[in-house]
């Protein structure tokens, strides 16, 4: 498993309206699960400062999310220009990799 990690910044009148774009059922989440690879995403909001969040994208694989971003690169930038209003600040924190606690055990695949 591969996370991504992103913290934002939001403006002051479009928490709620972040919330519902970055969360788990939002426009997002909704673009990344067209691919295979993606698993889910979380959403943060941090305790002090009401304004700054952070999101977990969780992906089977590093290569799955490269492959998203090559098959849904335009997409994902027109959604991003759509959706810039809501947001002051973005930062890419970093790629980690997890172990596979999403996945099931292997005797419930059978």
């Amino acid at each position: 498993m591969v996370e991504i990690f992103r913290r934002y910044r939001v403006h002051p009148a479009q928490a709620r309206a972040f919330e519902h774009a970055y969360g788990s059922t939002g426009p997002w989440a909704a673009l990344f699960g067209r691919h295979g690879g993606f698993r889910r995403v979380r959403l943060f909001r941090h305790r002090e400062d009401p304004l700054v969040y952070v999101t977990i994208g969780v992906w089977e694989s590093q290569a799955d999310w490269d492959d998203f971003r090559g098959r849904f690169g335009e997409e994902s930038a027109e959604l991003d220009r759509r959706l810039g209003m809501l947001k002051l600040e973005e930062h890419l924190l970093g790629f980690y990799e997890g172990p596979d606690e999403y996945r099931p055990p292997l005797d419930t695949l059978a």
